[in-house]
Parts: structure tokens; sequence; C-alpha cells
């Protein structure tokens, strides 16, 4: 682990800054290549640690994936999987729930594990429903390491909860197209970050994928040939919440090229958050651009579809005036790290009231603001987060700067740009 202490930014942010490829883009894309008849171009996809293992899961499972200049191309066999592989998915809880469904193809069986904490997560969702369409699955206790392959999946109809992970219903969508007798899904309310659904059948429709959806919930895929593509990423909303943050806690700019405001991403929404606070926001065909200001208010979110903005929002707070709440917020405990503790303990060792109640987070910023040194858990949402913060506070210190190579390579690169000249007045 490599330590960082932040400087504060001499000056309110100003930058210019190009989103980086969408993660969970890049994860679909990835899949739904693999599944279709044919050789798929993605260009400009996310090379970060996380894609990176979804694309050695392909790889393992006998689905060839080589390097174009700036491309990635995928040779897809239809749905045909090998398997009698294994698939080492390290600390990635997307490449475990999309490699354990694609696994669950396999003529023979694969082995899929990962980290400590990612056999911690939950799977149980995902291995029952697997279960239930045929496939062949055995684990101990609905968590890694799991054994999926080898049987004789069906396909049909199957119902999951959607209270803890929409990454359950995605995995199933993604190999719905590959079942001998389709994918009849319904995913039952409460839904959690039930926009990534949405994008998981927007990306399965470039692929040609006819799905339909006759309620709320309910998704009908019939087996069909998905057609090879040539597809662009785009831009990635959870990496440019960091340089909007920057802009509104330290009264600055940022405008970040690459951006669909349209976007089924659900991180999407946060421009429109940061409106709603006192932020002016601008909003063209190549991107957004946020302007901060001084006089942020307190706010109340309901985060749930969209979790991952949970640590930014927080430290949103810690500038805000007046007490602000976060809710939907209880499948935090369940992500890369034990997400509500990390972030509570960030706002409090900054000097932030924090009180937590069932599913939500309630914050008072410091009467007088003071540096910590945080540790980030392992966890890159925390520690990017919390660098932001340090734009703003003096004596902030991450316990662990590398961990932002998860979802977001150029991070520091980045947060030079937006932190500016460091000598001079």
């Amino acid at each position: 682990m490599h330590s960082r202490c932040i400087q504060p930014a001499r000056r309110p942010v100003d930058a210019d800054l190009a989103a980086p490829p969408s993660k969970s883009w890049t994860h679909r894309a990835l899949v739904a290549a693999a599944i279709a008849d044919g050789v798929t171009r993605i260009e400009g996809p996310l090379e970060a640690a996380d894609t990176r293992c979804t694309r050695r899961g392909l790889e393992a499972l006998g689905i060839a994936v080589t390097d174009d200049p700036a491309a990635w191309s995928v040779r897809g066999l239809d749905g045909v999987i090998e398997g009698g592989a294994h698939v080492e998915c390290e600390a990635s809880g997307t490449s475990a729930r999309f490699l354990t469904a694609l696994a669950a193809l396999g003529r023979s069986g694969s082995h899929v594990d990962g980290s400590p904490r990612l056999r911690q997560r939950p799977m149980e969702e995902l291995l029952g429903a697997l279960e239930s369409l045929g496939a062949s699955v055995e684990a101990t206790g609905g968590a890694l390491p799991v054994r999926v392959g080898g049987g004789d999946i069906r396909g049909g109809a199957v119902a999951i909860s959607g209270a803890r992970s929409s990454q359950f219903a995605s995995a199933l969508l993604l190999i719905g197209p590959a079942l001998p007798q389709g994918l009849e899904l319904t995913v039952a309310a409460p839904r959690a970050s039930y926009g990534y659904a949405l994008l998981t059948v927007r990306v399965l429709e470039r692929f040609g994928a006819v799905i339909r959806r006759p309620w709320e919930g309910a998704f009908q895929i019939a087996r069909q040939r998905l057609v090879p593509a040539v597809l662009r990423a785009e831009g990635d909303h959870s990496s440019a919440a960091y340089g909007f943050l920057a802009a509104a806690v330290t009264g600055g700019r940022v405008r970040v090229r690459g951006l669909d405001a349209a976007s089924l991403q659900p991180d999407a929404r946060f421009h429109r958050d940061l409106a709603a606070v006192g932020c002016s926001v601008a909003v063209d065909e190549t991107g957004i651009e946020v302007r901060g200001t001084t006089t942020l208010a307190a706010f109340d979110w309901d985060l749930e579809d969209a979790p991952d903005l949970a640590p930014t929002a927080a430290v949103l707070a810690l500038f805000c005036r007046g007490e602000s709440r976060l809710r939907g917020l209880g499948n935090l405990r369940l992500k890369e790290s034990d997400r509500l503790e990390a972030v509570s303990a960030g706002l409090a060792g900054l000097g932030a009231s924090v009180r937590a109640e069932e599913g939500a987070l309630i914050v008072r910023p410091p009467s007088q603001a003071r540096g910590a040194f945080i540790d980030v858990a392992d966890d890159h949402r925390i520690a990017m987060a919390f660098a932001i913060a340090g734009l703003r506070l003096p004596g902030i210190t991450l316990s662990d700067s590398e961990v932002t190579a998860k979802s977001y390579p150029g991070f520091w690169e980045d947060f030079e740009r937006l932190a500016g000249p460091r000598t001079g007045s």
C-alpha cells in the first residue's frame, strides 16, 4: 500500500477533463460480445483492474480477446462456452457475478474464485437462479468459491430478489439470448441499483437483442443470435462525479468531455443533484460543466438506485450548510468494503457529526474541520471521494492511493489537473 498526503488546492479548481470509459458499460459489452456470433470490436474500453478481470475470465473460458489499436476485439461463439477453467475475479464483484453466469453455459465445469473480501460478498440469488434454470452449481454458503457449468442449463422462467444487487439480474440477462429455452426473468421489488439492469438491456440491444418488458421488473428474452458489432464505450459518470465534486466544494469549474447526459448509468444523475444544491450546470452534446458555489445547500437524497455515489455525496455533505441526509444505503455494507462504516469513520475523523440510521446516513458538517488519516479500506471509491475533500481541507492522508486503479487508472493524473500548480501564490 502507498499512503498519500493530499495538498489543498491553492485556488478554486478550473479544469477540463476527458471522461474515462465506463466500467459498467465495458463489463457488459465484453460479456455480450462473448455471447455474440462473430467478432465484436469494442473501441476505447476501460483498461482497469476490474475490467481486465472480466477480459481474462472470458479468455479462460475459451473466448478469444485481442488488442487492436485503442480497442479490444472479442470473438464470440454464439453462446458456446468450453468451460473447464479457473476464473480468478480478484476483487471485482461485477466480474464474479457476470463470469459465474457465463461459466454456467460451459460444457465443462469451471471454478470461479476471488479475493477474501469478494468471498464475503453475496451470490446466493444468482446461484439459486442458475440452478433453477438447470445449471450445475456447487458452492458453500452462497458465495465464492463456486464450481459452475458442465450441466444441462435450459433456461425458462425464474424470479429473483432485487434487494441486494442488480448485478444478479444483469448476469442472467446477459446469458439470456444463449439459453435454449430463453429467459423469463422477474426481479422482485425493492430493486437496488436497478438502472444498471436497464443499462444491461441497452447494451444487449446494441447487439440486436430483442428484449420484451411486459411490466416493471419483468424481462422476456427468446433464444436468439446476437450480431457482432463495432461499439465505442460510453464516458463514465461515476468517475466524472469526482471532478464535479471538486468544482462544487472549491467553488470552481470543471468540464468533463465525453459524457452523455441521457445515459442510463445511474450515476448520470449527479450533475442534476449538484444543480439542486446550488451549483451551475451546463450540458451540451460534447459533455457537462459544473460550476461550484460558496453556499451549498444541505440535501436529502435517496441513493438506492445509485449507491456508488454515496461516498461522493457524503463528502459533499461536509461542505453544505446544515444537516444532509443520504438514504437508501442498506447495501453499502456489501460493497468492496463496508462502505457505510468506512464513510462514517472518515467523516467523523474530519470533525463531522455522523449518525447512521436504518439505511441512512445523517451528516452535519464540522464547526471546525480538521485533517485526518483516512483508512480507505481497500476501496477505490472511498479513496477518490476523500482525496477530493483534501482539495479543500488541509491535513488529509489516505492510507492507500493505488486502489483507484480498480476503476479509474488515470485518477491521480486528473487529480493533479484539478489541484493546479503547486508553486507560486
